[in-house]
């Protein structure tokens, strides 16, 4: 980036308004006396070809992607990581030196930095993966090389068994089923880490499928990754995994792509605490 210029970076997807990715790395960039800026765009489907298009033409170093675009995006860019190629999916772009767009996938490594530093240590535990989409793959996938059991439940079991045989190779042993009162009570009767990767919470679906909750009283915790709405109490051992903390992770791992330097994570954690007046930890 050449004396002078302003490096541009962006979250694309929709909806984006309740995102803070533009608070970490803007107040990060200020911090850090970086001449880049964060922008949020809100992008429909239609659109994301023409906007990929603008992006390639622009200045822009490199952006996120969310929500709908993170599968609908992957033949649309030049070259994949190998973790975002086997995924099939892909959260994090950067636009390198020949101006080709790559992607990568930051989803998996983010989400088990923030469960390891809570403390917990999926390796022979029994996690409960509940959701199939986009965000499930890619935790699947960086899961699966731990000896661990998971099991997966699904609104519909097919999409559940397509991530699973999707997996290329795999340490854990790994189940899969519909997502109903009776399964879902089962399997909390026997599991360590409810990972919901859906956009309801816990106690949201919980109450929609008329499970009580005590029965998160034998659960180590539960990891929601949905952050756009207060998150409610737990009757776990030891509460909950935040998903601002997946996110501080995900932030750090492709500030390191496109910056290609350590990242300052207690810096970066301090702009989320300041902005939202608490420490989630």
């Amino acid at each position: 980036m050449s004396v002078g210029e302003t490096g541009v970076h962006a979250l694309i997807g929709s909806p984006i308004s309740h995102s803070l990715s533009p608070i970490i790395f803007n107040g990060t960039f200020q911090k850090l006396s970086l001449n880049r800026v964060y922008l949020p765009f809100e992008v429909s489907i239609d659109h994301l070809e023409s906007v990929l298009q603008a992006i390639r033409t622009l200045k822009f170093e490199g952006f996120n992607v969310t929500i709908p675009h993170k599968t609908r995006i992957v033949p649309l860019l030049d070259q994949l990581d190998s973790e975002a190629k086997e995924i099939g999916a892909v959260n994090t772009v950067v636009k390198n030196e020949r101006q080709e767009l790559v992607g990568y996938n930051t989803d998996g490594e983010g989400a088990v930095r923030a469960i390891k530093s809570y403390g917990f240590e999926p390796q022979g535990k029994r996690i409960l993966m509940i959701g199939a989409g986009g965000s499930a793959r890619a935790l699947l996938h960086r899961l699966a090389k731990q000896e661990c059991t998971i099991q997966i439940l699904n609104r519909t079991p097919n999409n559940a068994k397509q991530i699973v045989d999707n997996l290329t190779r795999t340490r854990a042993k790994i189940t899969y089923d519909g997502l109903t009162r009776p399964i879902l009570e089962n399997s909390l009767l026997n599991t360590n880490l409810v990972l919901n990767t859906t956009p309801q919470q816990t106690p949201e679906l919980l109450r929609e499928l008329n499970v009580s909750p005590n029965l998160l009283k034998e659960v180590d915790f539960v990891f929601d990754l949905a952050y756009d709405k207060p998150a409610e109490p737990v009757p776990t051992k030891h509460g909950r995994i935040s998903s601002l903390e997946m996110l501080l992770q995900q932030a750090a791992l492709s500030y390191e792509i496109w910056i290609q330097r350590p990242v300052p994570l207690e810096l970066m954690r301090s702009t989320i605490t300041a902005h939202l007046g608490l420490d989630w930890r």
